[in-house]
């Protein structure tokens, strides 16, 4: 699914007209330093005669082209395009784009392709995705265009994007890990079924600090598999229900993924919704209904809003200021009797 806003000319195409690099384009339309006045005069024409603002103007309306690019599972897909649209109706000056593509569909040259396209239109794009070469690749073809790209919720480390924005995914997982060694049976071994999706370096990462906590702390619990449901319900329902049909005894479930529901219909159809202690991420409508009916233990979130507040924070420093810093932001607990607001 895809939500495209605009279609006005790019910064490329401004570059052309005014003969000028994009780079400097980004920096007129932002109004940085180290620009000449005859330089942003240039600039100024250029758009003039492909019917935009001037500079001045543009920054005085506060205006701004953000692309936001998302490769995921449909439930977290769906839920950054409503916060996209809740912000672009606080923010009517900001022009927004936004393509969200499910992770079963993905394809690493049409994806990068993707990312390519926007970077001629926007000066900035909200990246979420996997780690990648092809992508890596196209994300330092739009930084040396002078185009900022921010990671959102999973990096991209060496890509040389301009910062990444989310939660401490490694503590997000020992977060995981301490729950659920806590909740269960003191120094009573168990199975514990690991559930991850495609190459998403904050699903990893998860793992990495879920897994080092159960080993440090519970060494006890064994995780005796690791499936990979990509991020979609059905596959989350089948690969469960492979595992309950064996016979297996189960203790936990950890889900770095998405497909909570598709995991929960597993576990209510074998009647071990009781048995299992079952913790995963991201809050949503679904996942919130499991909390409360007491399939789901625990859910760890964070506060998509704000992060995406955090990213148009950083487009919007002046060149002199920005921090290349990353933005960590809290990692939310969710249980059955949190209050959901």
């Amino acid at each position: 699914m895809a939500l495209h806003n605009w279609k006005s000319p790019s910064i490329k195409d401004i570059a052309q007209e005014a003969g000028v690099s994009p780079a400097t384009v980004d920096r007129v339309l932002n109004g940085r330093e180290g620009v000449r006045d005859v330089t942003r005069k240039k600039v100024d024409s250029a758009m003039a005669r492909l019917g935009l603002q001037s500079e001045g103007e543009s920054r005085s309306a506060g205006v701004q082209r953000v692309a936001i690019i998302c490769e995921s599972g449909s439930s977290f897909g769906g839920q950054l395009e409503r916060q996209a649209r809740v912000m672009k109706a606080d923010r009517p000056q900001l022009h927004i784009s936004m393509d969200t593509l499910p992770s079963v569909q993905f394809n690493a040259d049409r994806f990068s392709q993707l990312i390519t396209r926007r970077a001629r239109e926007a000066s900035g794009i909200i990246l979420v995705c996997r780690d990648d070469v092809k992508i890596n690749r196209a994300v330092k073809a739009a930084i040396d265009d002078g185009v900022q790209v921010i990671c959102l919720t999973s990096d991209l480390p060496n890509s040389r994007r301009t910062a990444y924005v989310g939660i401490d995914q490694i503590a997000s997982g020992a977060t995981a890990g301490w729950f659920m060694g806590r909740m269960l049976p003191p120094q009573q071994p168990g199975n514990i079924l690991l559930i991850c999706s495609s190459t998403y370096r904050t699903q990893e990462e998860r793992e990495i600090g879920f897994r080092r906590v159960l080993r440090e702390s519970f060494p006890w619990l064994t995780i005796r598999d690791r499936v990979n449901i990509n991020d979609e319900a059905e596959t989350a329902w089948h690969s469960v229900k492979k595992w309950l049909e064996e016979g297996k005894p189960l203790a936990g479930i950890y889900n770095t993924a998405g497909g909570n529901e598709g995991v929960a219909r597993a576990l209510e159809a074998f009647g071990v919704q009781d048995q299992v202690i079952f913790t995963g991420h991201e809050l949503s409508e679904s996942s919130r209904l499991l909390l409360e009916t007491g399939t789901m233990d625990m859910v760890l979130g964070h506060d998509m809003r704000r992060e995406i507040e955090q990213c148009l924070a950083i487009f919007e420093q002046p060149l002199s200021e920005r921090s290349s810093a990353d933005v960590k932001t809290p990692l939310l607990i969710y249980h059955r009797y949190s209050y959901f607001s």
